[in-house]
């Protein structure tokens, strides 16, 4: 196996040295674990451009909710939340729509 030398100020090597005590592993590792997830995240940045692709394309109208919701694989609620975690505002509903949505709510209104 290769080996890899670096060079950290000695106060940042006592703290690691003692951290990795706390946690009963070595150095190496820790930084082994560390490349693992970074190189992780590298091989997936691929599919999270997708999906980001794809909830823009949903916020701006270019995909219906149920063309979403499939490429996507999630369903409604999950949906809210990707476009929540992504930062993305949800796409404004046709105004036919919302009317028919008013019209719904009020007779439920009106029933209770």
């Amino acid at each position: 196996m290769p080996t890899l030398m670096i060079n950290i100020e000695t106060n940042l090597l006592h703290q690691a040295k003692i951290y990795a005590a706390l946690q009963g592993i070595s150095i190496s590792q820790i930084i082994k674990g560390d490349l693992v997830k970074m190189t992780k995240a590298i091989d997936k940045t691929p599919e999270l451009d997708r999906v980001r692709t794809i909830l823009k394309r949903y916020s701006e109208d270019q995909l219906s909710r149920k063309e979403t919701m499939a490429l996507l694989e999630a369903d409604y609620g999950k949906l809210i939340m990707m476009m929540a975690d992504n930062h993305l505002p949800l796409p404004i509903l046709p105004e036919p729509e919302i009317k028919k949505m008013a019209a719904t709510f009020s007779k439920i209104w009106r029933s209770s």
